[in-house]
């Protein structure tokens, strides 16, 4: 982000009103700032990736390791609920045989959130 300096110094001898010109942007304080978040994004993005690509390895070995008794784990994560939570599915079927927490307790931990919430404005 630049930002223009303006000189108004001078006065225009016919109608007696300060001429503007224009200088050369002037480099902001704000620049360093933008330039440093924006390096720590990045590598942070970076590390994320590296971690993402480490856990779904570690998944890929989990689930070569119970694919002899026919089932397979699938882990996801409830937006809502900001809960992660795992599905043991049937590896031939792909039919969800159980979830770790099971679905209905995190379906009553929102609706007892909620509940919760119209007792109070905010949340601690």
């Amino acid at each position: 982000m630049n930002i223009n300096r303006i000189d108004v110094t001078q006065t225009d001898k016919v109608s007696g009103i300060g001429a503007v010109n224009r200088i050369n942007p002037v480099p902001s304080i704000f620049d360093s700032q933008s330039q440093e978040i924006e390096k720590k994004s990045t590598i942070y993005n970076e590390q994320t990736k590296v971690e993402q690509t480490k856990l779904d390895e570690q998944i890929k070995k989990l689930n070569e390791s119970i694919a002899s008794s026919g089932k397979e784990l699938r882990f996801k994560y409830n937006d809502e609920a900001h809960q992660l939570y795992v599905e043991v599915l049937n590896s031939d079927t792909k039919e969800v045989l159980n979830s770790l927490p099971p679905e209905f307790l995190i379906d009553l931990s929102l609706k007892m959130k909620e509940i919760v919430g119209m007792f109070f404005d905010k949340k601690i």
